[in-house]
């Protein structure tokens, strides 16, 4: 919803009148049996370091999700047309990643070689996974990767689908791109 209501907000402030595709495959990243926990309760249940490892690494998975349990996508109404096979249990940022680039690869990346403008309104883990796949970041790199809350990253394309330029709009917040 916060990414949805972000790409409303951007679209109303711009005076752009089209339409959108939500896609659950630009969701957040699933935390399995971390779901529904804020960081703290996660902190006391697991404790620091290894809430660290599972935020932080690159192919660690926090252990699955009961498919009974009323955060499982499975009993979400927003996931009730997808094949429950699907939904994951639990990903790592690896498996975010290949979802995030697989959806990419399929609907976005040929509109931006036609020179097409797309906007993409996401969540943290799902924005480093295409960054890592844009930027063509290793997995020592793209755990530091820090994507700023609310300062989007404009990334500009030649006809060939080369990244000749990016930049944060607010570059007061701006993060270190590591890539260039």
């Amino acid at each position: 919803k916060r990414s949805i209501n972000t790409l409303k907000l951007i679209m109303n402030t711009m005076r752009i009148k089209s339409t959108f595709t939500k896609a659950w495959q630009l969701n957040e990243r699933h935390y399995g049996a971390l779901t529904g926990l804020n960081k703290d309760e996660m902190k006391k249940k697991l404790g620091e370091k290894k809430i660290h490892e599972f935020r932080r690494s690159w192919d660690l998975r926090p252990n699955p999700l009961n498919r009974n349990n009323p955060y499982h996508p499975i009993n979400i109404q927003i996931y009730k047309g997808l094949k429950k096979e699907d939904i994951p249990d639990t990903e790592s940022l690896k498996d975010t990643f290949e979802r995030v680039v697989n959806y990419y690869k399929k609907n976005i990346e040929e509109k931006i070689n036609h020179s097409k403008n797309v906007l993409i309104s996401a969540h943290g883990n799902s924005i480093r996974s295409l960054c890592k796949f844009l930027f063509n970041l290793n997995e020592k790199q793209i755990t530091k990767l820090e994507i700023p809350t609310g300062n989007p990253l404009l990334i500009e394309f030649s006809k060939n689908g080369k990244i000749t330029r990016c930049k944060y709009l607010d570059e007061d917040r701006a993060q270190d791109l590591i890539i260039f």
